[in-house]
């Protein structure tokens, strides 16, 4: 602070100025009497500044930048209409005050994300809203909500329209743009995010909730056209270095951005830039608490990075890449609601997460949009099988699942029996996919994608030994917290 005073003094830089307060009505004006607050960080997207003792604050007044308060734990910026958070300055503002309100943030804070919602027409915003928005109601009991990008599907006049449906959950929602929210036919960045930030404001921006400081990276590098690559810009590193500067060592740092710091890519292509992975897992490796989390995939996975992807930091930071909202884009046939299966590519149900802190842990569950919460698990088994035939395989596709899980299985109540962890298609989605070319009519709407790899995948053998009738196949998955799902399914032993 007293660098940038001095600079200011000497008239080299032109300055942002204003005030954090207190604002003990929740008005969102500075009215007499309420006290500013000190020691508050402010920055313009790279410098990161700090109130002084009568809350005020001066900045660098970068060419486009928006100036932006980072909440502090325990308070909370107001909300609109649509419950997005204003915390942020409007371009070529010269002054901006920030009020705040007292808010109670315990250390087992829990938060909603959400990934890819992605529409392209009302139809599918009111998909969202009678699918998954309906599905999660009012959750007073979660501090906020965020979406991974792709909040429309290269329609930013759905942008208003997606936020009326989240704000149907009641709680704070914060965003971070997707491919398909820029303008990607320039390859000018400002140009490209420009419509996104008019409604949402700065695309990197920083809060602290309970014990984690959450940081939104805009990671989509626009390469014109069509055409873009993940990575991050100088000017988000040195952010991003300022930032944890004056951050407490033993927080939580959870990374919110679009696109995956690994490749999706099963060739190894380089979607998110190798170089700018390695400087972020420099700039992060003296922190022990760091979570990463994405989307863009339209699958589901959790990687775990560690020396081969260059990390050098203690442990392995696991990087959680979230199942989509819209799922398989929408595609597919109708349930009962009219509302798309949108199965992705992997076998995982469209749906979101809900991440929450205990400790030096975090928990990251995943709830389907469709159908009930504990629906955790896809099993594939044959409906009947010969006697005595050996060799005949089940699958079980855990959504959530991971290397660090374990998957059990047993017939009956024969013993339980450990099943290894493959990598391959899910069987049941894969069938559902080709089945839609076995008809003569196609369906009105998206198709089902392509199937791809599922890094969630269970493969067992059937006993050969089982006597002729009706038997059932029961699976376990255990995480790495030891809280346990279940699955079954019937196998019928049959003479041919």
């Amino acid at each position: 602070m007293a660098i940038l005073a001095v600079a200011l003094a000497a008239g080299r830089l032109c300055a942002g100025t204003g005030f954090v307060f207190d604002d003990e009505n929740g008005n969102g004006v500075r009215d007499a009497g309420e006290p500013g607050l000190a020691g508050i960080a402010v920055s313009n997207g790279v410098d990161v500044v700090r109130t002084d003792a009568n809350g005020a604050y001066s900045i660098v007044d970068r060419p486009g930048a928006t100036v932006f308060v980072v909440k502090p734990r325990g308070w909370r910026p107001p909300v609109d209409a649509s419950f997005l958070p204003q915390f942020h300055s409007r371009p070529g503002a010269a002054t901006a005050d920030f009020p705040l309100v007292r808010s109670e943030e315990p250390d087992g804070l829990r938060a909603l994300v959400l990934t890819d919602p992605q529409p392209s027409s009302a139809a599918e915003v009111g998909y969202l809203a009678r699918g998954l928005v309906a599905g999660v109601g009012r959750r007073p009991d979660l501090a906020f909500g965020v979406t991974l990008g792709d909040v429309v599907y290269d329609r930013p006049d759905l942008f208003g329209a997606v936020n009326t449906v989240l704000a149907r959950v009641g709680i704070p929602w914060y965003s971070i743009p997707g491919n398909h929210d820029l303008r990607l036919a320039t390859p000018d960045e400002r140009a490209a995010v420009g419509p996104f930030e008019s409604v949402y404001g700065p695309s990197t921006y920083a809060f602290h909730a309970g014990p984690a400081l959450f940081v939104a990276l805009d990671d989509v590098r626009p390469l014109g056209g069509p055409r873009f690559v993940g990575g991050l810009r100088s000017d988000q590193f040195e952010f991003l270095g300022n930032l944890l500067r004056g951050a407490d060592p033993d927080e939580w740092v959870v990374l919110m951005m679009h696109i995956p710091l690994f490749s999706p890519d099963p060739s190894g292509a380089e979607t998110f830039r190798k170089a700018d992975r390695l400087r972020l897992f420099e700039m992060l490796k003296g922190r022990g608490r760091v979570l990463i989390l994405s989307g863009h995939t339209h699958y589901q996975r959790h990687v775990m990075h560690g020396p081969e992807d260059g990390w050098d930091g203690p442990g392995r930071i696991q990087e959680y890449n979230v199942a989509a909202a819209c799922g398989g884009f929408w595609g597919g046939p109708r349930n009962g609601d009219g509302i798309p299966v949108a199965t992705m590519w992997d076998g995982t149900p469209p749906g979101y997460a809900v991440i929450g802190f205990a400790g030096d842990k975090v928990s990251l569950d995943y709830v389907p949009a469709l159908g009930p919460a504990d629906h955790q698990m896809e099993i594939h088994a044959p409906q009947a099988v010969a006697p005595r035939q050996g060799y005949v395989s089940f699958y079980a596709n855990v959504f959530n699942g991971h290397e660090g899980w374990r998957v059990e299985a047993r017939m009956d109540d024969r013993a339980w029996n450990a099943v290894p962890r493959i990598l391959g298609w899910d069987p049941s989605y894969a069938a559902a996919f080709l089945a839609q070319d076995s008809v003569p009519h196609p369906a009105a709407g998206p198709r089902l994608p392509d199937p791809a790899i599922c890094y969630h995948l269970w493969r067992g053998i059937l006993p050969a030994d089982l006597p002729a009738g009706r038997h059932t196949l029961y699976v376990e998955a255990t995480d790495p917290d030891g809280r346990v799902y279940t699955g079954q399914s019937t196998v019928d032993i049959v003479p041919p």
